[in-house]
């Protein structure tokens, strides 16, 4: 085919996919919240080898991140915290580490495609709309989710694996997995252990919406329930910690006679349930066993690390890559070290100790608490298929309702509980005199951010 006939087709659809993108971006700009269930639903319902044809392969929800990014990011506060820094200098020496020999496809794949958007869109969403709205986004998407698990645990059907598309991706992520004889779930996500771990990040989030404490409970106690099929460790751990975790917060505002009876309840069920699950276990056998060895077996290549770039355990033989001979490293924080260097893994794990002892004198926000929940998983799994777009989509989150604490605590407000400020009533957005963003993006003069009732979150909610 000639280049100008090649020109004749492609260069039509370009465009017309270009304008579509630009009208989702101008209507996300107009309404955040459907920049919010853009991402959310990608996350959910997309499935992972759903790819966009580039290299490297971006997933959709990727995609939807910089839609939120373009949209949202002209009328950005540039109200930053420590912890923004710290990610901003953890990203940094990760860009840095080029020069010290780490491969640019893992910077592209794993920063710019993978934690990048995802931070930024959490940090735009959350300034925007507050957190308990975003937060409301994401349980109605997770409940779905994890309905379609529970009802894939009985019948043993997964739908997603339906939607066939021929690269090797469908291949290496579409297959059921079992775990003895038991078929774990793992819907979009390709995994059951990404599926168990994502549920997981997003209980903190449920039980802190505006809704009432028994339709947040039971929409916990789903989304819990949900990561025992997936037969997932890390995942079940992550969950129960989550739970307790939010529970222990008193921003949650749920009645201690409601905490106390989830608590019991899961205290109960969970006797019922253990002996089960500990079978499934025990069935696995061999493989159960080989699993945790082999997690802690690859432990050893701590000791090839650098401080920054490419560990000297990298080893390359065609399009495979190996680390010391071991070909996966199910460890994230391992994983990142062995690429980027042990500094950048060493700043991100002191966010995680500042946001622990926050937790230990009840200074918390929910999304903080999501990331706590899940220091079982940084060190058992790698952030496969959407972990890690849902860990940093959270962090960026988190980042968000921190400063919107400091902006209560800085101009005497408050916002109906710590991190729960609404974008439009956030004393930061009334500091910004009119919007000028949307005014520079579409030409049209709006109402002021003070008076509009769809970004007010009042704190009696």
């Amino acid at each position: 085919m000639s280049l100008a006939r090649t020109l004749f087709i492609v260069l039509p659809m370009v465009v017309a996919a270009l304008a579509v993108l630009i009208l989702v971006a101008d209507r996300i700009h107009r309404r955040p919240i459907v920049g919010a269930g853009l991402v959310m639903c990608a996350i959910g319902f997309v499935p992972v080898w759903v790819m966009i044809p580039v290299e490297p392969n971006v997933p959709p929800a990727t995609l939807a991140c910089f839609l939120v990014i373009i949209a949202l990011l002209p009328g950005f506060s540039w109200r930053l915290t420590s912890g923004d820094l710290m990610v901003a200098t953890a990203w940094g020496l990760v860009g840095l580490s080029v020069a010290a020999g780490s491969p640019l496809n893992y910077v592209l794949s794993d920063l710019v495609f993978g934690a990048l958007p995802a931070y930024l869109a959490g940090r735009l969403l959350v300034e925007r709309l507050g957190l308990r709205r975003v937060a409301e986004v994401l349980a109605i998407v997770w409940i779905a989710v994890s309905v379609l698990a529970l009802l894939e645990a009985v019948t043993t059907i997964n739908p997603f694996s339906y939607i066939t598309v021929h690269n090797n991706l469908y291949e290496e992520w579409a297959p059921p997995l079992a775990r003895g004889s038991f078929t774990r779930v793992e819907g979009a996500f390709g995994h059951p252990i990404a599926l168990g771990v994502c549920l997981a990040a997003g209980i903190p989030l449920i039980l802190a919406t505006r809704w009432r404490p028994g339709y947040r409970i039971a929409a916990g106690a789903l989304v819990l329930g949900a990561t025992i099929p997936t037969f997932s460790r890390s995942a079940i751990a992550c969950a129960v910690i989550a739970v307790i975790l939010s529970l222990m917060q008193v921003h949650t505002n749920i009645p201690a006679l409601w905490r106390m009876g989830f608590l019991t309840v899961l205290v109960g069920v969970g006797s019922v349930l253990l002996p089960y699950v500990l079978g499934v276990f025990d069935s696995a056998g061999r493989e159960q066993e080989d699993s945790a060895g082999y997690r802690g077996d690859i432990l050893v290549l701590v000791r090839q690390l650098n401080p920054l770039g490419l560990s000297s355990a990298y080893q390359k033989s065609g399009d495979s890559v190996a680390w010391g001979g071991y070909s996966s490293i199910d460890n994230h924080l391992l994983l990142t070290a062995l690429r980027f260097g042990w500094i950048p893994v060493v700043l991100i794990m002191a966010g995680l100790l500042v946001y622990l002892a926050r937790a230990f004198i009840q200074r918390s926000n929910p999304a903080q608490i999501a990331l706590l929940s899940l220091i079982p998983a940084y060190g058992t799994v790698a952030f496969i298929t959407q972990i890690g777009t849902v860990v940093w989509l959270i962090a960026g989150m988190a980042a968000s309702a921190q400063v919107s604490v400091l902006l209560e605590s800085r101009n005497n407000t408050t916002g109906g509980g710590v991190g729960v400020v609404a974008g439009h009533a956030n004393p930061w957005n009334r500091i910004r005199s009119g919007d000028w963003s949307r005014r520079a993006f579409t030409g049209r003069p709006v109402r002021s951010a003070v008076h509009a009732a769809d970004g007010t979150e009042a704190g009696s909610h």
